[in-house]
C-alpha cells in the first residue's frame, strides 16, 4: 500500500511538473507576439493631424466697455482658416470691419490687411517687423492645468494664464489635432502647442475674449489665402499707427 501510494504521488508530481512546463514556454512566446501587437495597435492608433479646416470663434469684450454705436461696429466673430501650416485668421463684424493676418509658422511669415470705410491696406512683415511685434505683446506666464477635453469639436488642453496688472484673464485652451502646432508664434502664446480654440488678444488697448464655437474638416483652396486687389501696401510701421488710430476713436 505504501508503494502504491509512493509511486501514485511521483506520478501525479511527474505530471504536474510536466503541465506547468509546458505554459511557460507558450507564455514567453505569447508575450512576444503581444509586445508585436501591441506596438503595431499603437503606432497604427497615433492620431493624424488634421490637414485643412476652419475654426468659427465669438468674440466678446468682458474687459471694455462698450456703448452706443461702438458696440454696433467692434467685431463679433473671427474665422481661423488653415492648409497645413498656413492661416488666415479673420476678424470681421459683417462687411463693416475686416482684419485679417495670415501666417506661415513654417517660414515665420505674416502679413496683415485692414479693410475699413477708406481704410484699405496691407502689410507684409520682414523679419525686424516680426520681431517687433513679438516683442509688443504682452507677456503671459503659462501653464498646463493637465485637464483635457473637447472644445467645439476638437481636443483641447487648458492652460491657466498670468500677466502683470490687475487684469485677470480666462484659461486658455489649446488643439493639438490639427497640423499647425506653433499656430500663433507672434502672439503672447508663442511656445504654447496647437492652435488656440480659448484665448484673448490683447492689441490696440483693446481685449477680445474668444471661444470657438465650432470646427469644420473640409478642403481650404489656396486662393482663400489671396488678399483682394483692391487693398494697398503700406509699411508695417504705418499699418500699426492706422489701426491703432481706428480702434481710438471707436473707443473714444
Amino acid at each position: 500500500m505504501s508503494l502504491h501510494r509512493t509511486f501514485t504521488k511521483r506520478i501525479k508530481s511527474t505530471e504536474q511538473k510536466s503541465y506547468i512546463c509546458y505554459p511557460i514556454e507558450n507564455m514567453k512566446k505569447l508575450s512576444s507576439i503581444l509586445l508585436i501587437l501591441g506596438t503595431a495597435l499603437f503606432v497604427s492608433c497615433t492620431k493624424e493631424k488634421i490637414p485643412e479646416g476652419e475654426i468659427h470663434y465669438a468674440i466678446s469684450y468682458p474687459h471694455n466697455e462698450l456703448k452706443g454705436m461702438v458696440e454696433h461696429i467692434m467685431p463679433e466673430e473671427m474665422t481661423l482658416t488653415f492648409k497645413g501650416t498656413k492661416i488666415r485668421s479673420q476678424i470681421a463684424r459683417g462687411k463693416i470691419f475686416q482684419t485679417e493676418v495670415v501666417s506661415n509658422e513654417s517660414d515665420q511669415s505674416i502679413e496683415m490687411r485692414l479693410d475699413f470705410g477708406d481704410k484699405m491696406f496691407y502689410c507684409i512683415l520682414d523679419k525686424d517687423d516680426v520681431a517687433t511685434l513679438k516683442e509688443s505683446q504682452p507677456k503671459y506666464m503659462l501653464n498646463a492645468t493637465g485637464t483635457e477635453d473637447s472644445v467645439a469639436g476638437c481636443w483641447g488642453k487648458e492652460y491657466t494664464i498670468k500677466r502683470e496688472g490687475d487684469i485677470k484673464l480666462d484659461n486658455a485652451w489649446f488643439t493639438e489635432d490639427l497640423v499647425p502646432q506653433e499656430a500663433y508664434f507672434y502672439s503672447s502664446y508663442a511656445g504654447i502647442v496647437g492652435v488656440p480654440l480659448v484665448f484673448d488678444i490683447e492689441r490696440y488697448g483693446i481685449i477680445m475674449h474668444l471661444e470657438a464655437t465650432g470646427f469644420t474638416r473640409r478642403e481650404v483652396k489656396d486662393e482663400e489665402f489671396t488678399r483682394s486687389s483692391e487693398l494697398s501696401e503700406i509699411s508695417f510701421d504705418q499699418y500699426e499707427k492706422e489701426v491703432q488710430e481706428l480702434f481710438d476713436i471707436l473707443m473714444n
